[in-house]
């Protein structure tokens, strides 16, 4: 845990996510001038309430310091004064009482060195639990960039693969080699997609249109599609694979089940300030999970997180079959 503080709001902020046992030990670090182990490589500005809060505890120190040499003082007086009253008595033994004012100063005292000795050792444990932890982060670190490395090695090992494969069938099987091409068009776009949050519209475009020329192939004569997007458009930015995944269900859903196939089109338009992204099908239409698989689930969850409740997936009948899948986002001027 790190937390880098700049202001008053996002100190509070920060400190609102600690645990109670961490809070209250925030709480004494502060209190005592203690830099706490997760401010020890920031850059931090004391606030003003801060400062303020250091100059009333540094004052109330003074004071107790300040009462502890005068009950002291008040203590030798009396010691001294009782000392002489019983020299002049005769008296051999001593007898003196020692004031309240005296043992609260000590009391006072005793506890700023026992909370110095305990806070700097809860410090220094903190410190190391700290290093210990950002060891491990580090490390997890190095291994995931290895992860990433190989995972970027082998997607270049298959693409070679079928690009040897695509130089292959040409001569004698072109048809193959015209879907060899379309395959790794795809598999190059998705590949990178999956490495963004979002992606332009022409970009989602693109890999539906690779996407769509795969299937054709393998539904011959039973898929025909249409993509219209307006340039205007195409910089759009969107979370990545709502339009493949509603496109995908189309076909599975729609065209695959039905005996004659259909057609599939995905249009994007603007309204005022909301873009509406269409994917419609004339397959067999609505049944008793549609609406309900994992995907368009998936979907909804994806435009709530990022558009919170401004974004919206609407199903509704396609005439004369079929069923129009509907992505209403907002977008800005």
């Amino acid at each position: 845990m790190r937390i880098n503080i700049m202001n008053d709001t996002t100190m509070y902020t920060a400190f609102s996510k600690l645990s109670k046992r961490q809070k209250l030990f925030q709480i004494a670090c502060l209190m005592f001038g203690i830099q706490t182990p997760e401010l020890e490589h920031s850059k931090v500005k004391d606030g003003p309430w801060r400062t303020l809060l250091r100059y009333v505890l540094i004052a109330a120190f003074a004071c107790g310091f300040w009462y502890l040499l005068y009950s002291f003082a008040q203590f030798v007086e009396g010691f001294a004064a009782g000392w002489n009253s019983a020299a002049e008595k005769g008296d051999t033994i001593l007898t003196w009482h020692i004031s309240s004012e005296w043992v609260i100063g000590l009391l006072i005292m005793s506890w700023f060195v026992i909370q110095n000795y305990v806070f700097k050792r809860a410090f220094n444990d903190a410190v190391t639990r700290h290093n210990a932890e950002r060891e491990r982060a580090n490390q997890l670190e190095i291994e995931s960039t290895l992860r990433l490395l190989k995972a970027q090695i082998e997607p270049h090992f298959l693409f070679n693969t079928l690009g040897l494969v695509q130089h292959l069938a040409e001569p004698t099987a072109p048809q193959a080699a015209a879907l060899t091409a379309d395959l790794i068009t795809f598999l190059r776009a998705t590949a990178h997609n999956l490495q963004a949050d979002k992606l332009s519209l022409e970009d989602d475009f693109a890999t539906c249109a690779a996407y769509l020329k795969i299937m054709q192939t393998r539904l011959p004569r039973r898929l025909s599609y249409d993509l219209v997007c307006a340039d205007d458009l195409k910089r759009i930015q969107l979370p990545n694979g709502l339009i493949l995944t509603l496109l995908e269900n189309a076909i599975k859903h729609g065209i695959e089940p039905s005996i004659h196939g259909g057609s599939i089109r995905i249009k994007a338009i603007k309204v005022v300030d909301e873009l509406i992204i269409e994917v419609a099908d004339t397959g067999v239409g609505f049944s008793d999970t549609i609406g309900h698989g994992l995907g368009l689930e998936n979907i909804r969850n994806r435009l709530a997180l990022t558009y919170g409740g401004k974004a919206r997936l609407e199903l509704e009948e396609n005439s004369p079959s079929g069923i129009i899948a509907r992505l209403v986002i907002p977008v800005s001027n």
